[in-house]
C-alpha cells in the first residue's frame, strides 16, 4: 500500500514538472513574439492550477445598464470619448437629438414657438419654417418648400420635441454614425489630434482593466482603436463603434498619433451676417431724452456745447400695446435737423414707461411680425438712420421669444437699409438669457449700459459705474461671443448723490454741473479713489450721512482708457445735456 503511494505520487510529480517546463516554454516563446509581453504561459499554468482565480472570465456586461438605455427607441450618445447622460431617439429608422440635446452640443439658434407647432430657423434674410409633426418632412420659405427625405421634427409620447440628426448638421458642424444593438452613435463636434493602436491578436475589451471584468465586445485581430490612458497592464480605449474600455496591454501595438480633420460646411451664422460694425471707424453715440414733440430745437440747445458726435438716439418711441402697437412722439423735422448737423438719427423704442405683458407680445407671430412692420415704415417715412431697442424688463419666460424678435426685425431692418442697435445691461447671471452672442449675430450694434451698478433702487450706496464694473462689463460681454467691432459702451453723464439715515438709502441722479455746486455749497473736496476711478465725497448731517462717487472727465477719462484695449466700435453717453463742457475734447481724445 505505501508503495503504490509513492508511485502515484512520483506520477503526479512528474505530471506537474512536464506541465511546468512545457508552460516555460510555451510562454518563453509567447513573451518573444508579443512586444511588451508577459509571462503568458505562467498564467495559463495558474489558471490550470486555480481556474477561479487566474482564468479570464467570458461574462459579458449588461449592454443596456452600460449604455444606460432605458427603453428600445434609446441611443446612447458617445461624445468624443465619453458617453454623456443625454440620449438620441431611433423614430421609423431615422436617429433624432432632443432639443435640449440640440441647444446644449450643436446650435441655439432653433426656434419653437409658443404653440409648439413650428421649429424655425432664422438666417440674415430668410426663415425657414418646419411644420412639426406628420408635415415635418419639408420646410418652408415664405411659400416656397423643400422637401426632406424624413421627419425634420417630432414630438415622442411624453411630448419632448425631438429634431432628425441629419436636418441638425445643416446648421452646426459634426459627424455622427449610428450603431443597432444595442442602439448607439458615434457624435463628434471636436477635432484634434488623438493616439491610435492596431490589436494584435482575436481579443475582449473589458469594463474595467482585469482578466474577471464583464466583456463588453470583441475586437479582432487589425481592429483600430483609439488610446485614451495608458496603465501598467491595461490601456484604456474606445473602439471604433463606440465602445470604451479596456484591453490588456500584449494584445496592443505602439501608439501612433493620429491628426483629426474637421467637418465643414454647415450653415454657418458668423459668415452669414455683417460680423464688423456699420461705420467707417468708431463713433460716438448719445441718447437725447425726448418727453414731448420736438421740431429739433430741442436738441439744438443741447447740441451747441458738444462736438464729435455721429450719432444721436431720441427716445421717440413707448412699446405701450401687446398687438405691436406703440406710441410714438416723433418728427421728421428733428430728423432733417439732425441730418443738417451731420447726425444719424437712431430711434430708440424703450419699454419701461406702461406695463406691457412682453412675453404675450413677443410670443406671437402675428404681434412680432406687427411690431417689426410698424417700426419698419415709420422709420422710412421718417427718413431716419436707424432703430434702437431699448428694452430692459425682458422675462426669462420671454428671452426666447424677444432673441427670436431681433433675428426677424434684423431681417427687415438690413433690407431697408437702416441700422439695428440694441441695449443692454452689463451682462451678469441674472441677465444671460438675452444672449448677447445671438446679438452680435444680428444687430450691427450691440450696446452695453455701462452705468446703474448702483441705482436708485440699490439697497446700498455706490458708484454709479467703477472701473472695475465697467472693465468686468466689457470682459464678459466679450466672453459670451460679442464681436468686439460691433460693441459700444455707454457712460454716464450722471452722479447720483446718496443719502442714508438708518437703513434708508435712497438716491438722486444729478447732471455732472449740479454735482460740483452741491460739493462747492458745502466746501466739500472730493479725493480721488483707484479702485473706482472717481473722485469720492462724503459728510454727514445730523441723523443723515451723504456719498457721493463723481462722474466728470476725469473718471470718463479712465473709462475711455479702458475701453481702448479693445477693439470696440464707439463710445454712447446716457444722457445728451447732463455733461460738462469738458468731457468732449476727452472723449474725442480717444476716438482719434
Amino acid at each position: 500500500m505505501k508503495r503504490l503511494r509513492n508511485k502515484i505520487i512520483s506520477v503526479l510529480v512528474a505530471v506537474v514538472l512536464i506541465i511546468i517546463v512545457a508552460a516555460i516554454a510555451f510562454g518563453g516563446k509567447i513573451k518573444e513574439s508579443v512586444a511588451g509581453g508577459e509571462e503568458i504561459g505562467l498564467r495559463w499554468f495558474l489558471a490550470l492550477i486555480y481556474p477561479d482565480k487566474y482564468s479570464y472570465s467570458t461574462q459579458m456586461a449588461d449592454m443596456n445598464e452600460y449604455f444606460q438605455l432605458f427603453s428600445q427607441d434609446d441611443i446612447a450618445i458617445i461624445l468624443q470619448n465619453e458617453r454623456i447622460e443625454d440620449r438620441g431617439k431611433l423614430i421609423d429608422g431615422t436617429v433624432y437629438f432632443s432639443i435640449t440635446t440640440v441647444e446644449k452640443l450643436f446650435t441655439d439658434r432653433f426656434y419653437v414657438n409658443a404653440e409648439g407647432t413650428a421649429l424655425l430657423y432664422t438666417t440674415s434674410n430668410e426663415i425657414r419654417i418646419v411644420n412639426i409633426g406628420e408635415e415635418s418632412n419639408g420646410y418652408y420659405v415664405n411659400d416656397t418648400w423643400t422637401p426632406l427625405d424624413y421627419k425634420a421634427a417630432q414630438f415622442d409620447a411624453e411630448g419632448t420635441l425631438y429634431i432628425a440628426a441629419e436636418y441638425v448638421k445643416n446648421y452646426a458642424n459634426f459627424t455622427y454614425e449610428f450603431f443597432p444593438d444595442p442602439n448607439r452613435m458615434q457624435v463628434r463636434t471636436e477635432w484634434d489630434t488623438h493616439r491610435e493602436t492596431t490589436v494584435l491578436k482575436d481579443t475582449q475589451v473589458r469594463y474595467q482593466g482585469g482578466i474577471k471584468s464583464d466583456v463588453l465586445c470583441q475586437v479582432a485581430e487589425g481592429d483600430r482603436v483609439t488610446v485614451l490612458e495608458i496603465m501598467e497592464n491595461w490601456t484604456k480605449v474606445q473602439t471604433k463603434d463606440g465602445f470604451i474600455g479596456y484591453i490588456e496591454n500584449d494584445k496592443l501595438a505602439d501608439y501612433e498619433e493620429i491628426v483629426e480633420m474637421p467637418v465643414s460646411g454647415a450653415y454657418d451664422p458668423a459668415a452669414d451676417y455683417h460680423m464688423t460694425s456699420s461705420a467707417d471707424g468708431k463713433l460716438t453715440m448719445v441718447f437725447h431724452q425726448v418727453t414731448a414733440p420736438d421740431d429739433g430745437s430741442g436738441l439744438n440747445a443741447l447740441y451747441a456745447s458738444t462736438s464729435g458726435i455721429d450719432v444721436v438716439s431720441p427716445t421717440w418711441f413707448y412699446l405701450n400695446n401687446t398687438d405691436g402697437s406703440y406710441l410714438s412722439i416723433a418728427s421728421r423735422a428733428y430728423v432733417e435737423n439732425a441730418h443738417a448737423k451731420g447726425l444719424q438719427v437712431w430711434a430708440l423704442i424703450e419699454d419701461m414707461t406702461y406695463d406691457v405683458d412682453e412675453n404675450e407680445l413677443f410670443s406671437s407671430a402675428d404681434n412680432r411680425q406687427a411690431l417689426i412692420t410698424n417700426l419698419i415704415q415709420e422709420a422710412l417715412e421718417l427718413g431716419i438712420d436707424g432703430i434702437n431697442i431699448d428694452f430692459e424688463e425682458i422675462t426669462r419666460e420671454s428671452a426666447t421669444h424677444y432673441v427670436q424678435f431681433l433675428r426677424e426685425l434684423s431681417i427687415e431692418t438690413h433690407k431697408n437699409g437702416l441700422i439695428l442697435s440694441v441695449d443692454n445691461y452689463m451682462p451678469n447671471e441674472g441677465n444671460r438669457y438675452y444672449n448677447l452672442k445671438e446679438q452680435g449675430y444680428v444687430a450691427d450694434y450691440v450696446i452695453l449700459m455701462g452705468y446703474d451698478e448702483h441705482w436708485a433702487g440699490s439697497a446700498e450706496s455706490g458708484s454709479v459705474a467703477s472701473i472695475g464694473f465697467v472693465e468686468k462689463g466689457l470682459s464678459d460681454a466679450v466672453a459670451l461671443g460679442t464681436p468686439e467691432n460691433k460693441l459700444i459702451n455707454a457712460v454716464p453723464f450722471y452722479t447720483r448723490i446718496w443719502r442714508t439715515e438708518g437703513v434708508q438709502v435712497n438716491s438722486e441722479a444729478v447732471s455732472m454741473s449740479v454735482a460740483q455746486e452741491w460739493l462747492a455749497n458745502r466746501s466739500l473736496t472730493p479725493e480721488w479713489n483707484d479702485e473706482t476711478g472717481q473722485y469720492y465725497a462724503s459728510y454727514q448731517d445730523g441723523t443723515a450721512f451723504y456719498e457721493v462717487w463723481i462722474e466728470n472727465a476725469d473718471s470718463l477719462n479712465v473709462k475711455l482708457n479702458v475701453m481702448s484695449s479693445y477693439n470696440l466700435a464707439g463710445v454712447a453717453a446716457w444722457k445728451l445735456g447732463l455733461e460738462s463742457a469738458d468731457v468732449w475734447p476727452v472723449i474725442n481724445s480717444y476716438m482719434e
